[in-house]
């Protein structure tokens, strides 16, 4: 009876080990792009502009916390001088950051219309 347990199981085992190839070849997609490898097939203007456009969201969203952070210096500040002096500081560097964040988003914009091929 330990015998034939042990065929059982050796044979499982092997089973088991050449179904892996079949198991992964189960992932496949054969309707993703590129060839099925799922790469992107955007150009490389697409995927830099792609990649600006997530950076400069980034900065808009770190200046309109430097905003929100400066309101509450603000309403904090109770007459305190350099209070309201870093608060004004922290207002205007988020200002810029917003109106950078703008001119880069027009200015790439721009540059890929001008790259694209229609």
């Amino acid at each position: 009876m330990k015998k034939t347990t042990k065929h059982i199981l050796s044979f499982a085992l092997v089973l088991g080990v050449m179904s892996v190839p079949f198991l992964a070849g189960a992932q496949f997609n054969s309707e993703a792009g590129a060839g099925g490898t799922g790469l992107s097939t955007d150009s490389l203007t697409d995927t830099l502009t792609n990649i600006l456009n997530i950076f400069l969201g980034l900065v808009a969203l770190l200046a309109v916390l430097g905003m929100v952070i400066a309101g509450f210096m603000f309403i904090t500040a109770g007459g305190n001088d350099d209070r309201l002096k870093s608060a004004k500081s922290w207002l205007t560097w988020s200002i810029v950051g917003v109106a950078v964040a703008l001119m880069g988003y027009i200015v790439i914009n721009f540059v890929a219309t001008l790259f694209q091929t229609t």
